[in-house]
């Protein structure tokens, strides 16, 4: 029970990296708020597999080879900046024409694989996940754990992130929070569109 604490441990990191704001946090939440609870979820499971998908490349090896090749790091770098400016744009003018009373979403996913696409690609091309985990396996991970260690990994890590976006779903699904949503519907739109462009903008100028 040696790799238990080891264990435990990326766990824990990985739960402060969900939980922090980003990007996931911005899709599920706003599929959520405009009534859309069960693509909210399918966005939620879409992140997890992304990140099921980044742990496993990087158990692999394949994140810290990813890593030196600046060339591939740049294209992906630069597919999620445009992916996040695309998302942002759409945000920001859905909410210069949103008016009236519960106005119709045009800008976010409408069905249940598109959310599941549009959780999957926010978290594959985002470069920081993919810095994340091969920093964590370079620093934490064991270098000759056993096989269960692999796969506790792989089955908890989806569990973390698709539990922590589907619970994220359903409280801003509720109706008490969808009434306070549609009263402050613009701002708030336009405020996680701005976010989203920055965050963008940020990711295509950084190195």
């Amino acid at each position: 029970m040696a790799y238990l604490p080891i264990l435990l441990t990326i766990l824990g990191v990985y739960w402060i990296a969900v939980v922090s704001p980003g990007p996931n946090f911005l899709l599920v939440s706003q599929l959520a708020l405009s009534g859309k609870r069960r693509m909210g979820i399918q966005a939620g499971l879409g992140i997890a597999a992304g990140s099921t998908i980044w742990a496993v490349l990087a158990m692999a090896g394949v994140a810290a080879i990813l890593d030196h090749l600046a060339w591939l790091h740049t294209t992906i770098r630069l597919a999620g900046a445009l992916y996040l400016l695309w998302f942002g744009v759409r945000l920001l003018l859905g909410a210069r024409r949103a008016g009236g009373k519960a106005p119709r979403l045009v800008n976010l996913p409408t069905s249940p694989w598109a959310a599941f696409r549009a959780g999957l690609l926010t978290n594959l091309t985002n470069p920081k996940a993919g810095a994340f985990w091969t920093s964590i396996f370079s620093s934490i991970y064991p270098p000759h754990a056993p096989a269960w260690f692999f796969v506790a990994t792989a089955l908890l890590v989806p569990c973390i992130s698709g539990g922590w976006y589907s619970a994220i779903s359903l409280l801003f699904a509720s109706e008490r929070v969808q009434r306070r949503y549609l009263r402050l519907r613009r701002p708030i739109d336009a405020a996680c569109g701005a976010i989203l462009v920055g965050l963008g903008l940020s990711l295509a100028a950084s190195r």
